[in-house]
């Protein structure tokens, strides 16, 4: 089965406001304070940090959870998204929608208090001008995702000489390729940074490692296959020798059992050089 029927590309959509604003007035005064010349910018933050807190908490949860339930394709921010993961992604995705939208809205809802602070914050540099009113406000917020089919090399429709079309397709049939490669090495490089991390922890007894080391790769674990999209039977196994091997340990007992860490530490360095071979560049 080819991979347009196995997967779409998705492309994640958010904007907001920086409230950020760069004033030239106060560049030049301290400029010349120190003498200085195209010594940088002087850019004000119109909104305390952590008024926005709560709407960059939804941006980052939601870029996350798309990098790591899709792959990297082409250079225009799509990127490929196993059919198997649909429902769950757009379900995940409308969560955060949600999120994102109310806290907005509260956002909206404080922003003549948040403006009061920063006027008594910013004293002399405050200036009405540098606040959009409510709906220019609202309008630089947005989230969305946009979904469409895998291209294929042979639905090329244009009216161009047969030889030209035939250039064109085997050109795109060859960056189709690359992509796929692209796509699965990133699977691979993601497995090998887990089993990597988790030998450089356990090899000396004095480091310490958190929970999630184990927590991570067994997340990892989880969602790999789903995003095999060329069925690598290389990778599924991969998958589950780590899965069975070092996913299954326990923090605690790792920590308190000099015998049980290194012997997971031994194994883990098998792994992690059987896994060597089909990364080109680790």
């Amino acid at each position: 089965m080819s991979i347009q029927n196995k997967a779409m590309l998705v492309q994640l959509n958010i904007s907001t406001w920086t409230a950020r604003k760069f004033d030239p007035q106060v560049t030049k005064d301290v400029e010349s304070r120190y003498s200085a010349i195209n010594s940088g910018r002087y850019n004000k933050i119109l909104i305390a940090a952590e008024y926005l807190g709560n709407i960059q908490k939804c941006v980052s949860a939601a870029r996350k959870y798309h990098y790591e339930n899709t792959l990297p394709w082409f250079d225009n921010g799509s990127r490929l998204l196993p059919a198997a993961q649909y429902l769950d992604y757009v379900k995940k995705m409308e969560e955060f929608k949600t999120s994102f939208e109310w806290e907005i809205q509260r956002f909206v809802s404080m922003y003549p208090d948040y403006k009061n602070e920063a006027y008594h914050r910013l004293n002399g540099m405050f200036s009405e001008e540098d606040y959009p009113e409510l709906q220019t406000l609202k309008a630089k917020y947005a989230f969305g995702i946009q979904i469409t089919p895998v291209p294929d090399a042979q639905d090329f429709r244009v009216e161009i000489a047969e030889a030209d079309l035939e250039n064109i397709r085997q050109a795109l049939k060859e960056q189709l390729e690359q992509s796929s490669q692209g796509a699965m090495l990133e699977l691979w490089n993601r497995l090998y940074a887990v089993v990597e991390h988790m030998v450089e922890r356990l090899s000396n007894e004095d480091n310490i490692f958190k929970n999630s080391m184990i927590g991570n790769i067994d997340e990892l674990c989880q969602i790999l296959p789903q995003l095999n999209v060329l069925d690598d039977p290389n990778l599924n196994w991969a998958v589950n020798e780590v899965k069975d091997k070092l996913a299954t340990l326990s923090p605690d007992s790792l920590r308190n059992d000099p015998h049980l860490r290194s012997t997971a530490a031994v194994e883990a360095q098998k792994i992690l050089a059987k896994l060597k071979d089909y990364i080109p560049a680790a």
